[in-house]
């Protein structure tokens, strides 16, 4: 029996890999979109005759998309289905790039991306709530941790893409990415795996709320927008700082500044080794978070080199990149019931998109009229709180009932992983 039940296993096994490969890369094509946005809008400004408000609007789309509906937009995903809502999304991607490609003005651009951002939204959404369900008990945290990485790994890649947009143009840049996303919404019809769903439990707002009330999901929520408000601030700062007042060349600073967000990608990847090995979810955050408070006083100091800042910067994208690891690997653990992880993870992604916005805005400020030197006097404050919101979430965790409901922090797990809400159904 055990040489019959052994190949099943690795079948099995196999099988979820390649699952969890296929998603994970569907979140990074999603995730280009971002990063094509921010290396095609010069070009664009150009041929459009954009002004640098609704430049930064077309690049902002998905952040204030995020940013306003990120919670409900959950809902919508858990209530239409996870694997509609992903092969939809990513449709809905391809139809905005081609939509996007031949604009004749801004306002049909922007219409582009509005349907770009809710197929993005459809996308990341899902995927999380699919890996949860997909990935074995044991490795789901390590597998939720480099899910993590899709933000950065996606707008890397449009950054290493960047040479050929010379060559090509930005209306055949975005054309390629509507073929990238199309190949990807087909392999996603064929392979995807159809995953179980659960009836809606009660009205959207009664939904929402379940989320908005559970402590657990609202320190997850704030240590994102803390995490966001540090990491969107120090990318935004990092290339102003080096011209402004360490008078490195635009080109330098540009390609210093994309090497320092690339070692962002190996924090987060990071994190899913440190979970597996048994560093616990608020260690991730807090180590974040202390790095962050530490590196912000040597980073606009004043004291260092420019390649001194940039090494420290990079210190701190990569230590800080534990923080989205950790929480992305706890929110399915602390959705309050398991057809609230698709809300719980809107709520996370909503403080996120709200951190990318405040993060920068509030430093600009800050830092415009008090100057750079003195930015340490909001940075450090804020990853201090971060820091306090881990030591939060570790006492939450602590004192939780071990035995309130299966499959969550700090308790006992159904070892057959099988789903026994009698309310699940088959997802078409």
């Amino acid at each position: 029996m055990k040489l019959i039940r052994q190949p099943t296993s690795d079948a099995a096994k196999r099988a979820w890999h390649l699952h969890a490969t296929l998603l994970i890369g569907s979140g990074i094509v999603a995730a280009a979109q971002i990063g094509k946005a921010v290396i095609t809008v010069p070009m664009i400004r150009g041929d459009l005759a954009l002004g640098l408000d609704l430049a930064g609007l077309i690049v902002a789309t998905f952040a204030t998309i995020g940013a306003t509906l990120g919670i409900g937009a959950g809902v919508m995903v858990g209530r239409l289905g996870f694997r509609r809502s992903l092969i939809g999304g990513m449709g809905a991607i391809a139809i905005g790039n081609v939509i996007g490609a031949g604009a004749s003005d801004e306002f049909v651009l922007l219409a582009a991306r509005l349907i770009e951002g809710v197929g993005f939204f459809g996308v990341v959404l899902a995927i999380p709530s699919m890996l949860a369900q997909l990935v074995p008990r044991d490795a789901r945290d390590f597998v939720m941790a480099i899910w993590s990485a899709y933000m950065p790994a996606g707008i890397m890649l449009m950054l290493f893409a960047a040479p050929i947009l010379s060559l090509i143009g930005w209306r055949d840049f975005w054309l390629a990415n509507a073929f990238m996303a199309s190949a990807c919404a087909a392999l996603l019809a064929l392979y995807a795996p159809a995953m179980s769903a659960r009836a809606p439990e009660g009205r959207f707002l009664s939904e929402v709320m379940t989320v908005v009330r559970h402590p657990t999901c609202l320190v997850l929520a704030f240590a994102f927008f803390v995490y966001s408000c540090q990491i969107f601030s120090l990318t935004f700062a990092l290339p102003l700082l080096l011209t402004s007042a360490h008078h490195v060349a635009l080109g330098a600073a540009g390609l210093l500044s994309a090497l320092v967000l690339a070692v962002s990608t190996i924090g987060h990847l990071s994190s899913g080794f440190l979970l597996r090995a048994g560093v616990p979810v608020w260690a991730n955050i807090a180590a974040a978070f202390a790095c962050f408070a530490l590196s912000g006083l040597a980073i606009y100091a004043g004291v260092l080199p420019p390649q001194g800042v940039a090494l420290i910067a990079a210190l701190a994208l990569g230590v800080g990149g534990l923080a989205p690891g950790a929480i992305y690997a706890a929110a399915p653990h602390a959705a309050p019931v398991p057809s609230a992880v698709p809300p719980t993870i809107g709520l996370v992604q909503q403080a996120s998109n709200l951190g990318q916005f405040a993060g920068p805005v509030t430093l600009g400020l800050w830092a415009g009229h008090f100057g750079w030197q003195t930015a340490p006097v909001i940075v450090a404050p804020a990853a201090l709180l971060g820091l306090a919101l881990a030591f939060i979430l570790r006492r939450i965790l602590i004192i939780a009932p071990q035995a309130s409901r299966p499959d969550r922090v700090g308790e006992p797990s159904n070892p057959s992983g099988a789903d026994s809400d009698p309310q699940t159904r088959s997802e078409v």
